[in-house]
């Protein structure tokens, strides 16, 4: 049987995904064993009106799951020091995290820390043994933030790595298109990044919900282009999946191996287990991919 190295490379890329979820949509299932597995991250989104509290508990009972747990800590939501060391702390002795995805936040800003870097500089993750930590990657920009803002950010976070003793990486925004991570990653080379990055896309959703998300995100591109599809009705009137886009990146990473694309992290926009199952249905299946880089899955 002749091996295709497509799909070898999409079940590849796949299969150490991450995925998004919150408080709120694990407390509607209890538990997530029953569709994911121990290998995969699970990121919890710390919104601007949630509570920390919330947070840890959700991390806590993941990693009793043995999923491994990895909480936001936006850095505008936190007063001080010593607020931001409750956190901290209790997500490494209380829910037993060894991984933390740090951003600057999106809501108000409650104290003086305005950025990642800021939560980096205090040492506190080293303090309470965190093993690894994500950074947020912009690969269409950041409406509230300047380009050259995120190019000094991008130096600094790599200079700042080199000097700790936990890993550190990129997370992307979620992408529709490969051409903006494409030209996202030629950018980064300029700037000498030596991150892994870990790609964000998003998982089967509907046209109304992708519009919604992406608005609430304030990603720009990701609605221009959303735009263009409006012509196939039929199209938007249904699920629509991201396996093009899925191809297209493994595509890239196998023919450019010195890309830093590591692995792909999954927004599931509240349908955590149709996105976790249909993953699964991907790597456990043998894939028909046809001349546009579409595939779809054939149960053997």
């Amino acid at each position: 049987m002749k091996i295709n190295q497509k799909e070898i490379n999409i079940k590849s890329l796949i299969k150490d995904f991450s995925i998004e979820t919150t408080p709120r949509v694990y407390e509607k299932y209890g538990h997530f064993s029953e569709f994911l597995y121990q290998k995969n991250d699970v990121y919890i989104t710390y919104l601007p009106d949630e509570k920390s509290e919330r947070v840890i508990d959700t991390a806590k009972k993941l990693n009793k799951e043995k999923i491994r747990a990895i909480p936001h800590l936006p850095a505008r939501n936190f007063m001080d020091n010593s607020q931001l060391e409750n956190y901290i702390g209790a997500l490494s002795e209380i829910a037993g995290c060894e991984k933390i995805f740090v951003i600057g936040g999106d809501g108000n800003q409650k104290g003086n820390m305005t950025s990642s870097l800021d939560v980096l500089q205090t040492d506190l993750l080293s303090k309470y043994n965190f093993k690894e930590v994500g950074l947020a990657g912009h690969p269409e920009g950041n409406s509230n933030v300047s380009d050259e803002e995120l190019d000094r950010a991008i130096i600094e976070k790599n200079k700042f790595s080199k000097n700790v003793d936990y890993k550190m990486y990129l997370t992307t925004q979620f992408i529709f298109d490969v051409s903006s991570f494409l030209k996202w990653e030629k950018h980064l080379e300029t700037l000498n990044n030596c991150l892994e990055i870990h790609t964000g896309i998003p998982g089967p959703a509907t046209l109304k919900t992708l519009v919604y998300y992406a608005t609430s995100c304030g990603i720009g591109n990701t609605i221009r282009f959303l735009s263009k599809q409006a012509m196939n009705f039929t199209k938007l009137a249904t699920t629509r999946t991201p396996n093009k886009l899925i191809t297209d990146l493994a595509d890239y990473k196998y023919s450019n191996p010195s890309s830093k694309l590591c692995k792909l992290h999954f927004f599931a926009f509240g349908g955590i287990k149709k996105t976790s199952e249909w993953l699964n249905l991907i790597s456990n299946s043998t894939l028909e991919i046809n001349s546009n880089n579409e595939f779809r899955p054939i149960s053997e």
